[in-house]
């Protein structure tokens, strides 16, 4: 009997696991239920008063009474605003970032969900807010107790400059995402990092890996760009997570790196699922910033699971422990459905990569029909295949040839 690359990816999985120890298989399970138990804080922030200047809405965590900012996001140029939370408890602030430094100052404007009021969010809850309405100078608090700032690292390393020999890009670290993405998030943190300080004379490559994989994947494609006009960034992220949290993040840190720096172009290549990442950003990007997403030139995805993986399927289905990310990969998934059925715009060039080996159906993990679904070709701007493995193509020297030469037509004359 012929035994299916998805039942074989199975019979890895279960080899895997049995190489972890008993308490790293509990540490898995418990992460990935608490990933699945995730809520959903929504709302809008309206502003009437003469202060202009981006909106920044800031999320602070109860902790027995004391207000703990975290995590801040962007709003959208509509005034909406979303964040993925943990069940507890929460209040929930807004400012006009006036001198566009990301920061508040107490001449800024300003306001509170209610005075502020608690919000309690339950598992798997998503929860629509009243408007925050700024016109003013922040009144002050109803509640005492003073708030505590511990900004997430995951903040932090958005644009933090380091290099390929930093420590944390090991294999190690690109497993602990995957399998136990919390773990990752507390021992790592991940980020946007620039390989270089940022020079508004050369045009951003934002490289985004795929799943199991890391920034160290794309070592060849950067050691081979042209670095006098451009500056590589790699995308650092826990693969394990749902894929709407990892483009929410991304899109937070593109739309924080555009206020700063102002750049005139961006351009996104994509690896595995990191491709389904990508779709995801370039939609919500669009959609909650159409006026900075312009900047957006060049994307291009490679041999990436665009039609989902029947092995992820298999996961879901049979595997004791469920990698939150395999629900979404999977083919009838609410997510690749809702990327799928927003169109690409046609101002920002699609160039889709694909790879085969002889004699099978595929780069030896991803199908060709899955990485070339009919949707994908007939938005592209242009399809290239290679015959080589779901890896391999990155350090191709045929494909090395091609993507320095598409990044060159990208440039604006």
């Amino acid at each position: 009997m012929a035994v299916s690359n998805n039942h074989i990816a199975l019979l890895a999985f279960i080899v895997l696991c049995l190489t972890f120890s008993g308490c790293s298989l509990l540490k898995a399970k418990e992460q990935a239920e608490l990933i699945e138990n995730v809520g959903e804080i929504k709302g809008t922030v309206t502003v009437s008063g003469s202060q202009k200047g981006p909106v920044i809405v800031l999320r602070f965590h109860d902790e027995k009474g004391i207000p703990v900012l975290r995590y801040h996001s962007n709003a959208a140029d509509n005034g909406s605003y979303q964040f993925y939370v943990a069940p507890g408890n929460y209040y929930i602030a807004a400012f006009v970032d006036q001198n566009n430094d990301g920061q508040y100052q107490k001449k800024e404007h300003g306001n509170y969900l209610g005075g502020p009021d608690i919000i309690s969010i339950q598992k798997g809850e998503t929860l629509k807010l009243e408007p925050i309405h700024i016109s003013d100078i922040a009144p002050k608090p109803a509640t005492k107790a003073k708030a505590r700032v511990e900004i997430r690292e995951s903040l932090k390393n958005i644009g933090k400059v380091t290099s390929m020999k930093n420590p944390m890009f090991t294999q190690d670290n690109y497993s602990l995402g995957m399998w136990r993405p919390i773990d990752f998030i507390e021992q790592i943190g991940w980020g946007l990092f620039f390989l270089q300080p940022y020079d508004e004379n050369k045009v951003p490559v934002l490289f985004v890996h795929g799943i199991n994989g890391g920034p160290t994947v794309w070592k060849t494609a950067i050691d081979n760009l042209d670095t006098e006009k451009f500056q590589p960034w790699v995308l650092f992220y826990p693969s394990g997570f749902r894929l709407d949290i990892i483009s929410e993040y991304l899109v937070q840190a593109v739309v924080s790196l555009q206020k700063k720096y102002r750049f005139n172009q961006l351009n996104v290549v994509a690896h595995s699922m990191g491709g389904l990442v990508t779709r995801s950003f370039v939609k919500k990007y669009r959609e909650r910033y159409p006026a900075i997403s312009k900047k957006l030139k060049f994307v291009m995805t490679i041999n990436s699971s665009l039609g989902g993986m029947e092995s992820a399927s298999a996961g879901v289905k049979h595997s004791p422990i469920v990698i939150p990310a395999w629900n979404d990969v999977t083919p009838d998934s609410t997510f690749l459905r809702t990327i799928h059925d927003w169109p690409w715009p046609k101002d920002i060039p699609y160039h889709l990569v694909f790879s085969f080996k002889n004699g099978s159906n595929g780069d030896g993990l991803v199908s060709l029909e899955s990485q070339i679904p009919y949707n994908a070709q007939a938005e592209s701007t242009r399809i290239y295949g290679f015959n080589n493995d779901h890896v391999g193509t990155l350090n191709d020297a045929d494909f090395l040839v091609l993507f320095n030469k598409l990044l060159d037509e990208s440039l604006e004359k």
